[in-house]
């Protein structure tokens, strides 16, 4: 493959440039790589498209109630009003917003009538503002609540009529309407459970839709239900005495980091995220095969298998034509048989998930489930509610999907139209692009990269002169984007030497500065649609690791404290081996250095590493932030916590020096600068020098 280039004009300097810039254009092409436009350029590829929705949030500070309502459209757009509402007064008017949703799910929306700003992201669905102003004051790090509609009632049902043979399990379809919409159920109140639940669904090779719909039937999502009551049934997903046994049997055989539950009332003390392990391993233990047979033919585990497995004890009796009759335990204890055959059927006990879920989602989990009719009829002497199948009866709700593909109907939304000047008092003009933006087509200045920009410039940086390189890396440095870690979604695990199911985003540090550094060598997040953020993704990744070393040094011969120190003690994210493994797990070696306090040695011993495109992230004493470069002023970082100073501890011993800096939560840590001064009178831990391998 050859370059074609254009005739030579006009003086040397300018030929170079062109061949250049030709060579630029070249190295996007064999990679191919979109030829990336300005974060603001309307029609850029930059704008993220495909779904459409409208949804209402909420933020209250305890001042100030801020009431946020957007539409999203298919391409990109972003449209709605905010209103305010101060603590004891009554809301204020809507105020119209415009504005854009990018790739990389950050968004920029302006009012069109009072000047009003909110920059931040959509990761998730749920807008997390850095900041927001309008002309009377501003706020930042905002993270909104989504208001969940009601969920409507399923239509009136006609009388029921014979259903016709049964037909094939089946599974969650992909066409007509869908949504997404998550009624106010406990467990669904809990942040990490449906990020779980995907993982248990995974573990059976089945849906998670299918895993939350069956769980919603045994206990309407409530992990406390039957807590202190005389049945033996409890929790999330109703686990009996001899479930129970079974589960504790293969926590002791496997030595899995699980706590053995003497009661079923046990599990009631537990949260809907923490019980999902048991309900995993409950699920595991009655597929009998059924799962990896579906895997190997191309097709995912029913959910009259997935039922059946976890209430009848196999999955393979989805394979039967009946599952228990009238006369035994299981028949009375299900009310399932439709057709009062006297025979519950793998379907029918299905059917019977389906219909509770369309009940409590006002969605139908699949196409079967939109010709269900619910129908009260006595069974033994009580009234109780069935599911009948009925083809031609159509509920006409949506399929739901945690995934939707196309937006649930609502009604159409009119919002005030723009001023022919749409452009408010306060916003600055767009800046000048910079070189490396220059360099990467675009004709503004663009403060902050994505991901897929980041990849581009490294490698258009790659094919430019040896003197440009340093300055252009520099620039890049710059322009990566800011983690928090105070969003993070990650929950404890007692193992961990955490507190089991509580949020461990503020002692993250470590892999939300691995994620910034990694980004900025050009690495991604490899399961965006399980883990949002990259550092969540990081924690699962070390989870996993640490996991199957335990199992491997038990399996050696250690002992279980041993094999404890050797694996989670070892490799603890705080620890250097521990993120330092995550490095090297995502592709990335680091080297360590211990730093000295002087303004040269920054400049003379770290600064070559940020210039030639390396990637810096350091501790200072009990804190770890990522490098991003130094000016005249000082060290500028990117702090995942909050807006930071450091605090003097070159007086205190080295055992002392813990936790001398001051953290303001409520700024972004983005772009902190610390002072000369401070870093003269700041003993750091260390710092490391990562690179790709």
């Amino acid at each position: 493959m050859t370059l074609q280039q254009r005739p030579a004009e006009g003086g040397f300097l300018e030929q170079v440039e062109r061949g250049l810039d030709g060579l630029t254009d070249f190295v996007r092409d064999a990679l191919g790589l979109e030829q990336p436009k300005p974060a603001k350029a309307p029609g850029a590829p930059s704008v993220k498209t495909g779904q459409t929705w409208t949804r209402d949030f909420k933020h209250d500070t305890g001042q100030l109630t801020m009431h946020l309502h957007l539409k999203r459209g298919p391409d990109g757009s972003l449209g709605g009003y905010y209103a305010v509402q101060p603590k004891g007064k009554s809301r204020g008017q809507n105020w119209p917003l415009t504005g854009k949703l990018l790739k990389d799910d950050t968004f920029t929306l302006v009012g069109t009538q009072n000047g009003a700003r909110f920059a931040g992201s959509l990761r998730g669905g749920v807008p997390r503002v850095s900041e927001f102003k309008n002309r009377k004051f501003a706020l930042q790090d905002i993270t909104f609540a989504r208001l969940t509609p009601a969920a409507p009632k399923p239509q009136a049902a006609p009388k029921p009529q014979p259903a016709p043979a049964q037909p094939a399990a089946s599974t969650p379809q992909a066409g007509g309407p869908h949504t997404g919409a998550l009624p106010d159920l406990p467990a669904l109140r809990e942040p990490g459970f449906l990020p779980r639940l995907r993982q248990v669904a995974a573990s059976v090779n089945t849906m998670p839709e299918i895993v939350l719909a069956f769980l919603n039937l045994e206990s309407s999502l409530n992990p406390a239900i039957n807590k202190d009551k005389a049945s033996q049934y409890k929790g999330l997903g109703q686990i009996g005495r001899d479930a129970l046994t079974d589960i504790n049997l293969h926590i002791n055989k496997h030595k899995l980091p699980l706590k053995v539950l003497n009661t079923t009332n046990d599990l009631t003390a537990l949260s809907a995220t923490q019980q999902l392990a048991y309900i995993e391993i409950h699920l595991q233990l009655h597929m009998r095969g059924v799962d990896k047979n579906a895997k190997a033919a191309g097709r995912t585990t029913s959910l009259e298998e997935v039922y059946m497995g976890h209430l009848g004890g196999s999955a393979k009796y989805a394979q039967n034509d009946v599952w228990v009759s009238q006369g035994s335990a299981a028949y009375s204890q299900n009310p399932m048989d439709a057709d009062q055959d006297g025979h519950n059927t793998p379907v029918e006990a299905a059917d019977t998930v389906r219909g509770k879920f369309t009940k409590n989602f006002g969605a139908n989990l699949d196409e079967r489930s939109r010709h269900l009719k619910p129908t009260k009829r006595k069974f033994e002497g009580r009234m109780q509610l069935f599911y009948v199948y009925d083809p031609k009866h159509d509920n006409g709700l949506p399929l739901f999907s945690l995934d939707p593909v196309s937006p649930t109907p609502v009604p159409p939304q009119e919002f005030p139209k723009p001023p022919a000047t749409p452009v408010p008092e306060d916003q600055e003009p767009a800046s000048e692009p910079d070189a490396l933006d220059r360099l990467m087509k675009f004709k503004e200045g663009t403060p902050e990269y994505t991901f897929q920009q980041i990849r581009v410039a490294r490698e258009v940086i790659k094919v430019q002169p040896q003197s440009a390189r340093a300055e252009l890396y520099l620039i890049l440095q710059e322009k990566t984007p800011h983690h928090s870690q105070r969003n993070n979604l990650s929950l404890g695990r007692e193992v961990d030497g955490d507190k089991q199911g509580a949020r461990i985003g503020s002692i993250m540090c470590n892999l939300t500065s691995a994620a910034m550094v990694l980004e900025q060598l050009g690495i991604e997040n490899p399961d965006p649609e399980h883990f949002p953020q990259f550092e969540d993704y990081l924690e699962d990744l070390r989870r996993k690791f640490v996991d199957a070393r335990y199992q491997e040094l038990l399996k050696a011969g250690l002992s279980q404290k041993k094999a404890w120190q050797g694996s989670y003690g070892r490799f603890h994210r705080t620890m250097q081996e521990g993120w330092g493994k995550v490095l090297e797990l995502m592709g990335a070696t680091h080297s360590v250095l211990y730093p000295r306090r002087t303004r040269q040695y920054w400049e003379e011993s770290v600064k070559p590493a940020l210039a030639q495109g390396d990637a810096v992230m350091m501790s200072i004493n009990g804190h770890i932030v990522r490098l991003q470069g130094m000016n005249e002023k000082g060290l500028i970082v990117d702090d995942p916590y909050g807006r930071s100073v450091l605090q003097k501890n070159t007086h205190l011993k080295p055992e002392d020096r813990a936790g001398r800096y001051d953290h303001n939560a409520k700024e972004s840590g983005n772009d902190t600068v610390w002072t000369w001064k401070s870093v003269e009178e700041h003993a750091m831990l260390w710092l490391a020098v990562v690179r790709k391998k």
